[in-house]
């Protein structure tokens, strides 16, 4: 990768996206995007309209410009285009209500690992959950990275910070009775295929409430996973998955495929029954009016659910790990579970989405057994 004349820059490619860094006349800009092209237009916009991150004329880096500064900036500019809305809504809380107030006034260029930590220890002890400490400690180690990438900082100082780590969760699934009783309770209603998509295919609630027909195919019982329904700026709206991973093809069981066979069926008496106030919006899972439902509807009957077929009751994200651990259960591997739920890795599916599955256990057992005999 050769460096352009001054005012150029040069663009190269991170993961699916393309960076471009200008340096012109003491400046210092740099942009993401899907093409290289729109990477360019987006520096050579940011170099006219974002004087504040201006590098002084004896070429000194970034590095006494102040965390907060330099985190809103690349966060709302830069790293807001690569994330989901929702990570990123989740970032910049963290930024305006943690990290800003503690330790914003540092110049990034004199931030330690001293100094993380102390931050990551006045949060714990003001409450915050390990989880939140680990999404705080993400995001500087990501933003401070860049700055080390454009050497603005000689070293990311999160790098030699532990990350904090706690008593986990407890995550309670679903048993497989508990499963097949809500199923059963429910063939035929329009809970049905909702249902289905939660504890046999482990849909994220965005994820279902995203799905739309055109991503169906009930001949050959595949769905493609591509979209997710959030709330952007006050209103729901389709947001793209933003991982490779996240992007999926599912095969469905030949259950979930007639669950959603007799869904379409109910959907299309909405449409009738609105006659005329529909908005087409092509979802699987619809109001009355074919916008989408909101996630607390969802939640609340999925609540409903729980308690009508004598289930205790459970956030709506435990049947996303009933799905994991059922078909961990059945001897399915790792690596395939991991791949249908979308997962960046297969460690993250070992280590939060298989509990108390004792069947391949027992096999494993049954297999040593054979062998000793």
């Amino acid at each position: 990768m050769a460096k352009k004349a001054n005012g150029q820059g040069y663009t190269f490619k991170v993961g699916s996206s393309f960076r471009t860094v200008i340096k012109h006349n003491g400046y210092v800009v740099t942009a993401m995007a899907r093409t290289a092209q729109e990477s360019r237009q987006l520096a050579k916009a940011k170099l006219s309209q974002l004087p504040s991150i201006k590098r002084t004329q004896d070429s000194e880096s970034l590095e006494k410009l102040k965390l907060a500064d330099y985190l809103l900036n690349w966060l709302d500019n830069e790293h807001k285009h690569n994330i989901a809305h929702s990570t990123y809504k989740r970032y910049r809380s963290l930024t305006m209500n943690h990290i800003n107030p503690s330790i914003g006034n540092y110049q990034i260029g004199k931030l330690t690992p001293k100094i993380i930590t102390w931050f990551l220890s006045q949060m714990r002890n003001s409450g915050q959950s390990v989880r939140s400490l680990q999404q705080a400690r993400a995001l500087l180690s990501i933003a401070l990275g860049e700055a080390e990438n454009l050497g603005s900082i000689q070293s990311n100082p999160v790098r030699k910070v532990k990350n904090p780590q706690g008593a986990e969760r407890q995550i309670s699934p679903l048993t497989l009775e508990e499963v097949k009783r809500l199923l059963k309770t429910y063939e035929g209603t329009y809970l049905s295929a909702r249902l289905h998509l939660a504890l046999i295919c482990g849909l994220r609630q965005g994820e279902a409430l995203g799905l739309r027909w055109q991503d169906v195919d009930l001949e050959t019982g595949l769905i493609q996973i591509r979209t997710q329904i959030q709330i952007i700026d006050g209103k729901q709206a389709f947001s793209s998955l933003k991982t490779e991973r996240s992007r999926r093809s599912l095969v469905l069981t030949e259950s979930t495929r007639n669950a959603l066979l007799a869904h379409k069926n109910l959907v299309g008496e909405m449409f009738v029954k609105a006659d005329g106030g529909w908005e087409d919006w092509d979802l699987v899972f619809p109001r009355n009016n074919g916008t989408p439902r909101s996630a607390q509807t969802d939640y609340d009957e999925w609540q409903k659910a729980l308690k009508l077929c004598g289930v205790a009751p459970k956030r709506l994200h435990d049947a996303r790990h009933t799905a994991a651990t059922l078909m961990y259960s059945q001897g399915i591997g790792i690596e395939t579970i991991s791949r249908s739920l979308g997962h960046s890795s297969s460690a993250i599916t070992s280590r939060l989405y298989v509990h108390s599955a004792e069947e391949p256990l027992r096999i494993a057992a049954s297999a040593l057994d054979a062998v000793l005999d």
